[in-house]
């Protein structure tokens, strides 16, 4: 057996993989060796796992799935995985991380507080330990993105953990950037949104004109209901709120 694959311990995998089931994980490993063990067990636990072998890799899947949990090894090509977890911390402090690391000095443990790690794991990973972090891990997600179902009036609804669109029940595809613009207004909802703050929050450094961004807005509102995001004339738009008809 490979010596850093995860040691394999006697547990309740069923009991666990039913508390797991439908999360979305993130895995960066730059060892293909090690990341193939991990990554086996990890597969266990959930269907929605994704594998990345640099930080760069990492955080462009990132950006594109929005993992529930992130386990990142700390020793990467080009950019570490602190740097990695730095980066991600600026916007996302939802976002759960695990680090895997051969450090246990004490400065590392003042910055695994200052990243809002979930944990940090020393290399050799157990399985006990991985499954105790992936469990607390879940438990932090329940905390800071608690199952909550969103009013959007009309029969819509949005399922903020399972990031789905319904309608009656239905599910509603939703583009990914539809996705994030949708989510945006629904934590905005108390605030008029100019397009200068929909371009700097929603699309970030990827240019985007008003023309652009009303065709972004009109879509949504085609696969959902015109009053859902109102105009404010020469300011931007407001979300709907339930109740203020």
């Amino acid at each position: 057996m490979c010596k850093y694959s995860v040691i394999r311990l006697v547990m309740d995998h069923h009991q666990i993989a039913s508390q797991l089931k439908g999360l979305s994980l993130l895995y960066i490993e730059d060892d293909p060796e090690i990341q193939g063990y991990i990554a086996e067990f990890l597969g266990r636990y959930t269907s929605d796992l994704h594998l990345a072998q640099s930080a760069e890799e990492g955080m462009e899947l990132y950006k594109s799935i929005q993992p529930d949990i992130i386990l990142l090894d700390i020793n990467l090509p080009g950019k570490s995985g602190l740097e990695f977890a730095r980066e991600l911390r600026r916007d996302d402090h939802s976002t759960r991380i695990i680090i895997s690391t051969a450090y246990t000095d004490q400065d590392f443990l003042i910055t695994a507080v200052e990243l809002e790690l979930t944990r940090y794991l020393i290399k050799p990973i157990t399985s006990k330990e991985l499954t105790e972090a992936l469990l607390k891990a879940l438990k932090e997600n329940q905390v800071l993105k608690p199952l909550q179902t969103v009013d959007l009036g009309e029969g819509f609804s949005y399922e903020k953990q399972s990031k789905t669109l319904l309608h009656n029940k239905q599910k509603i595809d939703l583009r990914r950037k539809e996705l994030q613009l949708l989510e945006y207004f629904i934590s905005n909802s108390h605030r008029t949104l100019p397009y200068e703050v929909l371009q700097y929050e929603v699309w970030k450094d990827d240019p985007m004109s008003k023309d652009a961004i009303r065709a972004q807005i009109r879509n949504l509102r085609k696969k959902t209901h015109p009053k859902l995001i109102s105009n404010i004339n020469a300011v931007g738009y407001k979300f709907y709120e339930k109740g203020a008809e």
